[in-house]
């Protein structure tokens, strides 16, 4: 029930916003909106209900088929039997014979119902029933992949908008400061305590912030851009995401062995429950490959109406007829044999590839537990780079107001600034982005 009332709380405020066009959105309610709206799983549903159309469809197959067919034959004369020899034969007298007698019209109609029921057909039916099973399951497995894979695309580009944001931020703060600075040396420049060159040196540093300051505004414009078509909205949507990067945003990192990882990821990630039944869908295969050499019996039943009928009056009958129809690979020049071989081959393929996609997703799982730990890591290192930072900046401009540091110090000291807070912003964001792929690699 809570599910429930969150998404109808969720299509409402983006309907609302939408209207506004004005788009507030937290992490969790961007990917509510793109497992609604984002047309790469879409496409991947629709994978899935046709192959689940394709169960239905092999199920058929056990069942009797009906179908009526009808036919219409002109023939060129109608039939007859000859009597031109036999009249040769006869001695001359009153009794004569025609020459032939028509038997039935050149007009021939005729309408059938037929019903056909496999009775046995060498497990054909059975394993294209178990092969489409199979598949639709693998499907499902693969949309359920999709939807991981979506999730944690909505995340690292809901983090890239963020750290864009937070950057142009930064980059705002470093030119305020270089402003009320050059401010500062105009004044000492009039009164003739600060060279020319001195102030032309701020000035280009101001100018050098202010270049990146645009770089960054497109930056952050690229990254709203990337998000909105990952989530599935208009990509000129206006969106305000929150919240912000923060360092008390930070969780406090809970240590998982890279092995319990790995086995989690194991026993959860639905590549390897998909490549399984694959496995399976490649053991049919081989069967229905072997049911080659299997006959092939089936029950056939017809009900006719024709004309002309039986004494050739044209007149429509009926009639009905029974088989029982058996058929048999007697000799196929190899043909099922090597349709054998290369089905086993095709096994063995996905048994080799299974054992590497287990690899894969070892290495994967464990490089993502080394990844969040040095990201953690380096949250905290460039946290407290940013604090001396700020500290040495604001330590450095007292004492050039105090005349004991040059305009080039303060200068490198707002560079520091700057850099700290731009490395902390990027170890925020590849924190956070290192944790949403933890979860993903481990199918949590």
């Amino acid at each position: 029930m809570r599910r429930i009332i969150f998404l109808f709380t969720t299509i409402l405020l983006v309907s609302n916003v939408f209207a506004q066009g004005k788009i507030e959105l937290t992490l969790e309610q961007s990917i509510e909106i793109a497992l609604k709206k984002n047309h790469s799983l879409k496409m991947q549903k629709e994978k899935l209900e046709a192959a689940r159309a394709k169960v239905g469809e092999a199920r058929s197959n056990f069942l009797p088929k009906v179908s009526a067919n009808a036919t219409y034959t002109r023939l060129d004369v109608a039939p007859y039997i000859s009597f031109e020899k036999m009249s040769e034969l006869m001695p001359p007298g009153p009794i004569s014979f025609p020459d032939k007698i028509t038997m039935g019209d050149d007009d021939i109609y005729g309408a059938a119902i037929t019903v056909q029921q496999p009775i046995f057909t060498g497990f054909k039916i059975l394993n294209g029933y178990k092969i489409a099973s199979y598949g639709a399951k693998a499907e499902k497995y693969g949309y359920q992949k999709s939807k991981s894979e979506l999730i944690f695309d909505v995340k690292k580009s809901y983090y890239d908008v963020l750290k864009a944001e937070q950057f142009f931020k930064a980059m705002n703060e470093s030119v305020a400061l270089l402003k009320a600075h050059i401010n500062d040396l105009n004044k000492m420049y009039e009164v003739g305590l600060l060279t020319k060159n001195e102030l032309l040196k701020a000035k280009v540093q101001l100018s050098d912030v202010e270049v990146t300051k645009i770089k960054s505004e497109n930056i952050v414009n690229i990254a709203r851009i990337a998000f909105c078509n990952v989530i599935g909205i208009p990509l000129d949507s206006k969106i305000n995401l929150k919240p912000t990067l923060d360092s008390e945003a930070i969780d406090e990192l809970k240590h998982i062995p890279a092995e319990s990882a790995v086995a989690q990821a194991l026993g959860n990630r639905p590549e390897l429950k998909q490549m399984d039944l694959n496995l399976k869908i490649g053991k049919k295969l081989v069967s229905l490959a072997r049911s080659e050499y299997l006959p092939n019996i089936i029950l056939v039943g017809n009900y006719n109406y024709k004309r002309p009928n039986r004494e050739y009056e044209n007149k429509f009958y009926k009639s009905w007829d029974v088989s029982l129809v058996a058929q048999f690979n007697i000799f196929d020049w190899g043909s099922t044999h090597y349709k054998i071989a290369n089905s086993k081959h095709q096994y063995m393929q996905m048994e080799e590839g299974k054992k590497l996609l287990k690899n894969g997703i070892t290495l994967e799982v464990t490089q993502a537990c080394f990844e969040l730990k040095e990201a953690r890591k380096r949250v905290l290192a460039t946290q407290k780079s940013v604090q001396q930072a700020e500290e040495n900046y604001r330590v450095t401009d007292e004492k050039f107001k105090q005349g004991m540091a040059t305009n080039t110090d303060l200068l490198d000291a707002n560079t520091m600034l700057t850099q700290a807070k731009i490395n902390h912003i990027t170890a925020l964001a590849d924190y956070k982005v290192a944790l949403a792929k933890l979860d993903k690699v481990i199918a949590k």
